[in-house]
């Protein structure tokens, strides 16, 4: 502030012209908007002054504080900002300082002296001071439900307290698509991936898992697999959505489980995959629109036309025509559903595009402005036994996602049979692909997922030559110019980089 515009502001608004009176009222706003406190340091009680700059400089040093404390350490920040008893300090706090801060302006405003100023001067001092008044007065509401809502939503969700550290350097998550509905008896889980991740660089590998898997392996130790120890193989029902309805309400096989149906699933998963299961994340899909429609919909290159109608209501015949299109919740569970005119393989690949365009479009802008209906429709969303410190940790593995390649493998025929699997040789595509990825970022491969035999990436074949191994690298199909759309859409389940396929 000059000498000159210092006297303006102390001398007597009665020893000052009509214009110099005017801007002085207009300065004494806009220095409270600027420096809280500093109006009335200059001409009002300098005591109040005093303290409110004090606390304001002394907040700037506490975010300076933070943003070098936190400079690298990215997880740390997000976990800070995550943690429930964190956003309540910060919800109470942001309340006070608003209050605080509203008073400063109405004593300006006093101190302003707008009744000796004309009418029309007045009100546009009035105008001025009140659009500040109302801005601040609206980021502290904004703010103060963005972080009830996130605090609500953390609590709802992230209940578990047992964490799981990285096993051989990697977390391994399992991703289920639940529905139950009308004339389904108990959860089948409508779709099954496994997202493995490196804890170092975040390098992702995508295992998609066929619902109609058949004769799946319980891992060792499984209650399950007293009851089944040859796989699950009662019948041509006996599939792998199956196993949560075959062991729900089975305490007396996982005593003191919540859910028994998905400890069993989770046991059938590490038995497939022959990977250990971290956290599991389970998506209501009938609530993931919710989720898409946060986030302003979802961009994706539909290859071909897509039925948004089932079996049962053939007459609807609505379809998300082909071409990049940016689709609403409804639309983009209907793409990772629709099996009219598809089928369940084609659909995978589908899943997983669709994953790879949320990780890439839902960038920390678009989260922090949507942040209240995220939070809404995350507790309505999903259920998981990932405790809430570990929010911090997978949010930033999730960002350094976007800038690797995420390779897939997806367990269907040609490569795999459904009906007749080879688990061996789907352990040794697994294996093969984790340690592709982790070489494709710089990183040294990490010990074998599993010390059994049967990962082993040359076990033989049953019924082939000794000397022939099994192949393990999932090959990455290429559309042939006579493919069809739908065909090209299915070359997202065994690929190198997903986002190219997409």
């Amino acid at each position: 502030m000059t000498r000159r515009r210092a006297k303006v502001l102390s001398t007597s608004t009665d020893e000052l012209p009509p214009r110099a009176r005017f801007r002085r009222a207009l300065r004494l706003c806009l220095l409270s908007a600027v420096a809280p406190g500093s109006a009335q340091l200059a001409v009002g009680n300098r005591w109040v002054g005093r303290v409110a700059l004090g606390l304001y400089a002394l907040g700037l040093v506490a975010l300076g504080w933070l943003a070098l404390s936190y400079r690298d350490d990215r997880a740390g920040l997000i976990g800070l900002v995550t943690d429930p008893d964190v956003l309540q300090v910060f919800r109470f706090g942001v309340a006070a300082v608003a209050v605080a801060w509203t008073a400063l302006f109405v004593d300006a405003w006093r101190l302003a002296r707008p009744l000796q100023l004309t009418r029309a001067r007045a009100a546009v001092v009035l105008v001025v001071n009140t659009a500040l008044v109302a801005g601040v007065l609206g980021v502290a509401l904004y703010a103060s439900q963005v972080s009830n809502a996130g605090r609500q939503a953390v609590q709802e969700v992230f209940t578990a307290t047992t964490t799981s550290p990285p096993l051989q350097g990697r977390y391994n998550i399992l991703l289920i698509g639940s529905d139950s509905g009308k004339g389904r008896t108990g959860i089948r889980p409508d779709s099954m991936t496994v997202v493995s991740i490196d804890a170092s660089t975040g390098s992702t590998v995508l295992v998609s898992l066929p619902r109609n898997l058949e004769d799946v392996p319980f891992r060792e130790g499984s209650p399950m697999r007293q009851l089944y120890p040859y796989g699950y193989n009662c019948g041509s029902e006996c599939l792998l959505n199956a196993v949560h309805t075959e062991a729900e309400g089975r305490t007396d096989l996982y005593p003191g489980a919540k859910d028994p149906g998905l400890e069993a699933t989770i046991d059938a998963v590490e038995g497939v995959t022959d990977l250990p299961i971290n956290y599991y994340v389970m998506i209501n899909l009938r609530g993931f629109s919710s989720l898409v429609d946060a986030v302003g919909g979802v961009e994706i290159d539909v290859r071909t036309r897509l039925a948004m109608f089932g079996h049962d209501d053939l007459d609807q015949q609505r379809y998300i025509e082909p071409g990049l299109q940016r689709l609403d919740g409804n639309e983009a569970l209907w793409y990772a559903r629709s099996r009219v005119q598809s089928d369940d393989f084609t659909r995978m690949g589908r899943q997983k595009c669709l994953m790879s365009a949320m990780l890439d479009q839902l960038s920390p802008q678009k989260v922090l402005l949507n942040a209240t209906d995220l939070a809404k429709s995350g507790a309505q969303l999903i259920s998981t036994n990932m405790p809430s410190e570990e929010l911090g940790e997978f949010a930033d593995l999730a960002l350094k996602a976007r800038s690797t390649k995420i390779r897939t493998v997806s367990l269907v025929p040609p490569l795999i049979s459904v009906v007749d699997p080879d688990y061996a040789q789907i352990h040794g595509l697994i294996k093969n692909a984790i340690r592709a990825s982790e070489r494709s970022v710089g990183a040294s491969p990490s010990p074998s997922p599993s010390s059994s035999p049967s990962a082993d990436a040359t076990t033989p074949t049953p019924g082939a030559s000794p000397t022939t191994p099994t192949p393990t690298t999932p090959s990455v199909p290429t559309p042939s110019p006579t493919a069809t759309p739908d065909e090209s859409g299915a070359q997202a389940n065994n690929v190198e980089d997903l986002a190219a396929a997409c």
